[in-house]
């Protein structure tokens, strides 16, 4: 009777011991996959910015990240775009341009001075747009890549999207982007505003993108597509109103 006992406690100390392993185990499960650090948003978006799905300003538009914001740079993809994480889980592509974000354009790349960078940029500005010479017509309140068919600003917008520069569509948002410069400072790749109603009460309609050496080269129904002119004399100097910097 005795060894029958005994029998009973070890089989029932074997079946507790295992239980209690087996619940130790399951308690701990989730402890075991944790990640080993917390990913880090360095960067602060200094201005709102879309972040894409592809390193593209054709790519799909997966949220706008708002100014203030804190995302996560996986990497520089090349001069125009990074590629980033965010808060949220979602990762895809954003305008390295600095106006932006926080993010050190240094550390990915060869030392350069920023006014060198922008004037490359600007050079591919002016030569892309001069590549739709003849090409582009005029149409307000168009935008219509596909047919080449846009408006003054719809214009701007698509050149320097090539860039990887984002600009909103019209001038009366245009107008504020960037930064103010004046007509005497005027650089390459500047945006360039006139009034061309009446005798210029400085109400802005029309923009374009200055060239350098006094012209710049915008998209206008008088010639229902690009044309090339001056800001020292005739007509455009006289209905000039201001400019922006954008690059």
């Amino acid at each position: 009777m005795s060894a029958k006992l005994n029998l009973r406690k070890i089989v029932a100390v074997g079946l507790f011991t295992a239980i209690g392993f087996g619940a130790l185990s399951i308690g701990q499960a989730p402890l075991l996959p944790k990640a080993s650090a917390a990913t880090v948003y360095e960067t602060k978006v200094t201005s709102g910015v879309n972040m894409r799905a592809s390193a593209s300003t054709s790519g799909r538009v997966i949220r706008l990240v708002p100014t203030g914001e804190s995302v996560h740079v996986i990497s520089k993809v090349n001069s125009y775009w990074l590629k980033v994480s965010d808060s949220r889980g979602n990762t895809g592509y954003i305008s390295a341009n600095d106006k932006y974000t926080t993010y050190d354009n240094s550390s990915t790349s060869a030392p350069s001075s920023s006014g060198s960078s922008s004037s490359s940029k600007a050079d591919s500005v002016i030569n892309i747009a001069k590549s739709y010479m003849g090409r582009v017509h005029y149409d307000f309140g168009t935008r219509n890549p596909s047919k080449l068919i846009f408006d003054c600003s719809s214009f701007t917008e698509f050149v320097f999207a090539k860039v990887g520069v984002d600009l909103k569509w019209g001038t009366k948002s245009q107008k504020y982007q960037g930064s103010y410069t004046s007509k005497s400072n005027l650089r390459k790749g500047d945006l360039v505003f006139f009034d061309t109603i009446g005798s210029n009460n400085k109400a802005i309609n029309h923009v374009g993108i200055y060239m350098g050496s006094g012209q710049f080269i915008h998209n206008t129904p008088s010639k229902d597509g690009l044309a090339i002119n001056s800001l020292t004399s005739g007509f455009w100097s006289t209905h000039y109103v201001t400019a922006r910097r954008v690059l």
